[in-house]
């Protein structure tokens, strides 16, 4: 667990001049707030920016990216190595523009190879499918990953993905709302489950040559939909694409024949998604239209919802906009094998039955955040989650006046709330997503809330 603070009364304010202050002096201290993990010290930058009378809120998130936070480093092809919570580390293989420099935010592409394959592969397959369009983005492609699919049996998870994003975020200027991932084969699977997973890190989903992967268990499929209803999907596969991982013809009609089906599940769920299959294509071969994929690299993350549905199956998983778990209760999807309950009627040897017994049993594991803003009132529903934080960001309230929050049918807090500069610059530098800022946040725990302050604990976002 990870602190604001730990001290109980706060460090003396203060207040810089009008004559020295300006937006320089205010980079400055957001400088001087991300160098030290001294709470003292950083209560202290803070007051500073507060005060300045070139202080505006509108402009936290330019200052952020030209704070010089970011190291320097020159176009072309480079790597980086990320260590995971397993003492295990990842490569991860970065193309920066002929252009880039770390004092803009740039749109990222996080693009995942196939079964075998390598980052270097998948680099080139994107270079070619941008065309002219190559030198807007930075490119960043993890080699030799692990976590695929939501049924990944390893436990505990390494939280490898959210881990490599943070990385990439700290070592490149990254427009954190224009980040996309892209996916072929392997990495089309691991897309989709990237995408219900964390939507909210992408304003885009690019699955290629795959599908969205839960075994036995493609019942759950409308359990996990809804986390993309805010996020676009430009899915695409060959009509001959009907073998499995052996080269045999599958049952099911390989990727081409789930396909289809997710095809009428996101359809029923009113997810925002494009899925083309291409009838001249197998699974060697598919490239997204053009149009298509330019129109999806264009489109902007939405920051803060009105309405959310988020399930997952892991603590770390707990993340969408505006809500954050912590604290997980209740029967938890791990390893073990989980225990069928049939109902009056119901016999193991009927297939059907037995099928919904069994999506009945993992459904009950599934961590779930729930929530709708309207207005100055917010409700939240979880399950399998002890503990939440909401988060606020500009334009979602109106600060002058007092915020409901109604978690789970009864009201956990009202009153006004004030934005922070110190809860800003704690959650970017915990998050170093430099565009959706936090200016307040409420903690829920023990059937109330209460305003984040200094003395809030956190866990490491990154699963680390």
């Amino acid at each position: 667990m990870r602190r604001f603070t730990a001290l109980a009364l706060l460090a003396p304010l203060l207040v810089a001049s009008s004559a020295s202050g300006g937006e320089s002096e205010i980079r400055s201290n957001i400088r001087a707030f991300f160098e030290t993990d001294d709470v003292a010290k950083r209560q202290e930058s803070a007051a500073r920016i507060e005060s300045d009378p070139a202080f505006d809120r509108a402009k936290m998130s330019d200052w952020l990216h030209t704070a010089g936070l970011i190291p320097a480093r020159e176009p072309g092809v480079s790597e980086i190595t990320v260590p995971l919570r397993d003492h295990s580390s990842r490569r991860v293989l970065l193309r920066l523009p002929s252009g880039y420099t770390a004092d803009r935010a740039w749109p990222l592409i996080y693009a995942l190879h196939g079964q075998g394959g390598r980052a270097e592969q998948i680099m080139q397959y994107v270079e070619h499918i941008l065309g002219d369009d190559l030198e807007q983005f930075v490119i960043a492609a993890p080699d030799q990953y692990d976590e695929v699919v939501i049924h990944h049996t390893r436990w505990p998870p390494t939280g490898e993905h959210p881990a490599l994003l943070g990385a990439i975020r700290r070592a490149i200027n990254v427009n954190s709302g224009r980040v996309y991932c892209l996916g072929y084969s392997r990495g089309g699977h691991t897309s989709w489950t990237l995408g219900v997973l964390h939507a909210d890190q992408f304003a885009g989903v690019v699955p290629l040559a795959g599908t969205f992967l839960l075994e036995q268990i493609d019942g759950l499929w409308d359990r996990f939909l809804p986390s993309l209803a805010h996020t676009r999907v430009l899915c695409v596969w060959g009509a001959l694409d009907l073998r499995d991982d052996g080269g045999q013809t599958s049952g099911d009609g390989g990727i081409a024949g789930l396909n289809r089906k997710l095809r009428n599940a996101c359809a029923s769920e009113h997810i925002p998604a494009t899925l083309i299959e291409l009838p001249d294509a197998d699974h060697f071969n598919v490239l997204p239209p053009a149009d298509k994929l330019r129109e999806l690299l264009k489109t902007e993350r939405e920051h803060a919802p009105e309405t959310i549905t988020h399930r997952f199956r892991h603590p770390y998983q707990a993340r969408a906009y505006w809500l954050e778990g912590h604290d997980w209760t209740g029967r938890m999807w791990d390893d073990q094998p989980l225990t069928l309950k049939l109902r009056a009627g119901e016999s193991e040897l009927a297939p059907d039955q037995l099928r919904a017994a069994t999506i009945r049993a993992y459904s009950a594991t599934l961590g779930e955040l729930s929530g709708e803003r309207k207005g100055q009132s917010i409700r939240v529903s979880r399950r399998n989650v002890k503990e939440l934080t909401v988060w606020l960001f500009d334009g979602m309230i109106d600060w002058g006046e007092p915020v409901e929050l109604n978690v789970s049918g009864r009201v956990a807090f009202k009153d006004k709330l004030t934005p922070s500069v110190f809860v800003c610059l704690s959650q970017a530098a915990r998050t170093y997503d430099f565009d959706r800022l936090c200016w307040a946040g409420l903690r829920y725990s023990r059937s109330r809330a209460k305003p984040v302050t200094a003395e809030t604990d956190f866990p490491d976002p990154f699963g680390e």
